[in-house]
């Protein structure tokens, strides 16, 4: 272990917020120790370790924060992102992560080989590349007065559709609902917040209904029936997204019904 600090059998159990984790790696450096687990509220009865809190102080947080900009984008990012994941176990990862870098400067970046370093950007890859996923397979529809979407991701990516949606939908309001963790990205008149949601209910306005049945036959007449392939399908759209994909739903009632 390249940075000089103990492994306890104590357990970090924190609010669950990045303010939060950051007061984390602030205790570690303060305390000269590696905990063995590092908890969000979520994950606070899991583990067989004896138990610290760590109040969330904003001033420690800011310094640490400060410390990972001077770090470089590249550490930065890999943390903030790595951050939105739900592998369990990935507070740890980030911490020691943390203390890599503060060891070794921006280069710990590139020390792959490191297996602290690879966990926390094996963490950050798959949260950017679900996050990629979900903006190519997000279908809008029209809901009252703004466009509205629902995604079940397996990570919180959200903050990672931000910046994307808003500078693509620059003059409309829009809600994405992550039903897998009950909130919701919601941009309404400039304005932009996260909410907890509980559950989401589809447009019903009948020229929605008509728009969607009309995507549903363009991608149909686009079909060739003969060269169905499920497989070669699901190995392009990850059949979890299919839920959630306008096309990939059962037929919509006639009109006339």
């Amino acid at each position: 272990m390249s940075y000089q600090a103990h492994v306890t059998d104590v357990a970090y159990c924190y609010d669950g917020s990045f303010a939060g984790f950051l007061c984390c790696v602030f205790e570690s450096y303060a305390r000269r120790e590696i905990p063995a687990e590092v908890c969000p509220p979520e994950e606070g009865q899991l583990n067989f370790f004896g138990a610290r809190d760590i109040p969330t102080n904003p001033q420690r947080a800011r310094r640490v924060a400060a410390g990972l900009e001077r770090l470089g984008a590249q550490v930065k990012d890999c943390i903030t992102t790595g951050f939105l994941s739900t592998e369990g176990g990935k507070d740890l990862t980030l911490l020691r992560f943390a203390r890599l870098c503060f060891e070794q400067g921006p280069r710990a970046a590139q020390m792959l080989g490191n297996p602290d370093a690879a966990a926390a950007f094996a963490l950050a890859r798959a949260v950017s590349n679900e996050a990629c996923k979900c903006i190519e397979f997000i279908r809008f529809e029209q809901r009252d007065d703004m466009l509205g979407a629902v995604i079940h991701p397996k990570h919180q990516v959200l903050p990672l559709l931000r910046g994307h949606f808003c500078s693509r939908l620059p003059d409309d309001d829009f809600l994405i609902f992550d039903a897998a963790h009950g909130t919701a990205l919601v941009r309404r008149s400039g304005r932009v917040q996260y909410l907890t949601m509980e559950r989401y209910t589809p447009g019903t306005d009948a020229g929605e209904l008509d728009w969607r049945r009309l995507w549903k036959r363009f991608f149909k007449a686009l079909t060739i029936e003969e060269r169905r392939n499920e497989k070669a399908q699901m190995n392009h759209v990850q059949k979890r997204f299919w839920k959630d994909m306008v096309e990939m739903q059962g037929d919509l009632p006639s009109p006339l019904e």
